[in-house]
């Protein structure tokens, strides 16, 4: 095996600068001209099109072959299919939603109320599947599928599209075996058994994997937001290697070094997860040898891509644990731990079985999906709680611009009148999101089909329907709501200023927040001071944080979508509180127009006073389990705070508490505020400080002056109890 460290330079540029072989195809240009004139020439379906202009690209496309790398995978194929996805994408907008698009890019681009768009960016193969069977059994599957008679025209052209980009797929895989033989046999070796078979070994389970995402998401133009349960599909190749004394576990170490460091050398958008540990559909426990060796040289590379889902259940070992916390502790921070219980018990409620259930698997951020059985779509969009506040000042209008994004509601003479008429504004957001993508999707076949991925499902080649058609078992949508904290500190605010207390009227705290506050300072203070905030243990603020959780959960979930399935609430933000915040006029709990609203399930930056056992009570009085495509709260620690095997043990403490209280994800970052300040002051010199964004992380250095800020509030106010 080839020593890592030895071709760690050439590695961490070698999707930067790849040598791509002049003689084995033709240019990008060229290869841009031959599909559009295929395109042309010929009157196909979509699914068709797609499946030839894959099968053109992998015959034609010039390849790269890495010498010092022990994994290959490059084809220049530019972003011709992403381009013609997006180019039908739009025609289908243009023909049959041109004023529905319209509208609802303005609500978002201009308002920033909600956002709705089709998904078929989240994707999560049957990676478990692929490893069983490789390229030559899934194609034994459709043909054996196909054979059954009786088929319509259009199940024929879709198992026609399977087998042409398994086909395609395989002459990947000897293209790129013949182009690394005389610099690598043992590549070659594996590359040659994959064209033929199931991987038998874990270096050419490894290939496979490297070899599948790069095909699906670089030349197929897709975006794969899982490799799957690593450990649990990799630990038999790893145990028989060991066993047969074909690699030892030092060999299989430096594998895993340059298997990992692919991914971070690829800086793949949002980066990409891989998930580890807790149950399997049959409730045992999958932590084995291998998930240790994963995170230890994963923490050994100093890499924060892929990212890594951590599920926890009661039977995940302890130190395991502790060992991602370690890792978290010293600055490394791209781990993301998920409730197994609640991540069941949430999918059970639209309609899950059990079983299927159990075999989730976080993808993309955090979004719980069914491994190979669900096509989550967990990307659809969502509602900006807080602007339902201003909507109901405004009178339904955007106040920016004066143009119409809500509804009217009517006056106002009670804190209850209130409440009813913030509910109507976020019903009416969640009603204009759902509508438009349950229609987008009825055209999923002329946007998006994908054989590559409906070839590993099931229920798909059973029917012969693609995936994005409603093939899958489960064909579900998403609906986030963003910003919690910042509406229930909102409806905190007017209830104590205006209806409580009477410091205001309510015309007079709608001239405040018109005039950002400005002159009215006094009032903008009691606003940011008031005891009812989110996150604190105040039970005004948790009652309402229930209530409005709960009101939203049910405006979506098992709402049919258009394929099939149902709608899935999700309770987070991602860096959605950045943007929407700035399309949002001053709130009535202090904040001024423009910036960022909440984030996730965080308190408001700088209002969580009473530290992280309050938060953790605060948050876990809502049901996590309402929220199906998921929800995650973020916690930030000072460095002293967990110090020690007794810092150790409380930061385990305080993930555990959150889990067995009924949270479903956390993440968080350990740091010194005075060196996020110091950073932001020289970043040259903490260029490698890294934290974690929301599902993914970042340099801190590379983050806007805004995003810092956000980070440097809750430094300033994290404390441990």
């Amino acid at each position: 095996m080839i020593d890592f460290a030895l071709k760690k330079r050439y590695l961490t540029t070698e999707y930067e600068k790849p040598n791509w072989i002049i003689e084995s195809g033709l240019s990008l240009a060229e290869l841009t001209a031959k599909v559009a004139e295929f395109e042309k020439e010929n009157d196909l379906p979509k699914a068709l099109i797609k499946a030839k202009t894959f099968e053109l690209l992998i015959e034609n496309a010039r390849i790269a072959i890495d010498k010092e790398d022990i994994f290959q995978d490059k084809f220049l194929a530019g972003n011709i299919m992403a381009e013609q996805k997006r180019a039908w994408r739009k025609a289908v907008e243009k023909a049959y939603l041109s004023e529905e698009t319209e509208e609802t890019k303005r609500a978002w681009e201009q308002f920033g109320a909600y956002s709705a768009h089709g998904d078929y960016s989240h994707i999560s193969p049957n990676s478990r599947l692929l490893m069983e069977v490789g390229f030559t059994g899934l194609l034994q599957r459709v043909e054996k599928a196909e054979k059954r008679g009786g088929l319509t025209q259009k199940q024929k052209e879709f198992y026609q599209s399977c087998k042409i980009v398994l086909n395609a797929m395989i002459t990947a895989t000897n293209r790129l075996a013949e182009g690394v033989k005389e610099y690598n046999y043992e590549n070659y070796v594996a590359l040659s058994n994959i064209a033929k078979g199931a991987p038998s070994n874990l270096y050419e389970a490894m290939q496979l994997l490297t070899l599948y995402f790069y095909l699906h998401e670089n030349v197929a133009g897709a975006r794969v937001r899982t490799l799957g349960r690593l450990d649990f599909m990799l630990y038999p190749y790893y145990k028989k290697d060991l066993e047969s004394g074909r690699y030892t576990k030092e060999e299989i170490k430096e594998m895993l070094k340059f298997f990992l460091y692919k991914f971070w050398s690829a800086k793949v958008l949002y980066d990409l997860p891989f998930c580890l540990a807790g149950k399997d559909e049959n409730g045992g426990e999958v932590t084995n040898e291998l998930s240790y060796l994963i995170v230890e040289t994963y923490n050994e590379l100093h890499i924060y891509s892929p990212k890594i889902h951590i599920r926890v259940s009661e039977k995940t070992p302890m130190d395991f644990v502790k060992l991602v916390l370690a890792c978290i502790r010293q600055g490394n921070s791209s781990f993301v731990f998920v409730n197994d219980e609640i991540g069941t018990e949430t999918l059970r409620r639209v309609g899950v079985e059990e079983r299927d259930a159990r075999n989730f698997i976080p993808i993309g951020c955090y979004e719980p999906a069914v491994w190979g059985v669900e096509i989550g779509c967990t990307g659809n969009g969502g509602v900006t709680l807080p602007k339902a506040v201003e909507l109901v000042f405004t009178k339904g209008k955007d106040y920016a611009t004066g143009l119409p994004c809500g509804v009217e509601t009517g006056e106002i003479r009670s804190f209850e009148d209130f409440v009813d008429a913030v509910k109507t504004q976020i019903a009416y957001m969640a009603e204009k999101m759902t509508h438009y993508v349950t229609e987008i999707e009825k055209h999923y076949d002329k946007i998006y089909p994908d054989a590559i991925l409906s070839c590993q499902y099931d229920a798909s080649v059973e029917r012969g329907v693609d995936v994005y058609e409603g093939g899958a078992k489960y064909n579900n949508s998403s609906c986030y709501f963003w910003g919690i904290a910042t509406l229930v500190d909102a409806l905190c605010a007017v209830k104590k200023l205006v209806f409580d207390e009477n410091y205001l009227t309510f015309d007079e705290l709608w001239e405040a927040l018109q005039a950002d506050w400005v002159g009215y300072e006094n009032y903008r203070t009691l606003a940011l001071h008031l005891d009812e905030k989110y996150g604190n243990g105040n039970a005004t603020a948790d009652e309402l944080a229930v209530q409005f959780s709960k009101f939203c959960a049910t405006l979506v979930n098992n709402k049919p979508n258009g394929r099939g399935g149902v709608y899935k609430a999700a309770l987070f933000s991602v860096d959605n509180n950045v943007y929407a915040g700035a399309r949002l006029m001053a709130t009535p709990d202090g904040r001024k127009a423009g910036m960022p609203i909440s984030k996730n399930l965080c308190a408001t930056p700088a209002m969580d006073k009473n530290g992280i056992t309050a938060l953790i009570h605060s948050v876990t009085k809502m049901d996590h389990a309402n929220f199906p495509t998921g929800s995650v709260l973020d916690i930030v620690l000072h460095p002293s705070a967990v110090l020690g095997e007794s810092g150790l043990h409380a930061f385990y403490g305080i993930l555990i508490t959150y889990f067995k209280k009924g949270g479903f994800a956390m993440h968080g970052n350990v740091f010194n505020v005075d060196d996020l300040r110091s950073a932001q002051k020289d970043p040259e010199k903490y260029a490698n400080l890294q934290v974690r964004v929301c599902g993914w992380n970042a340099y801190f250095v590379n983050l806007s002056k805004v995003e810092q800020d956000d980070f440097i509030k809750q430094a300033e106010h994290c404390k441990l109890f």
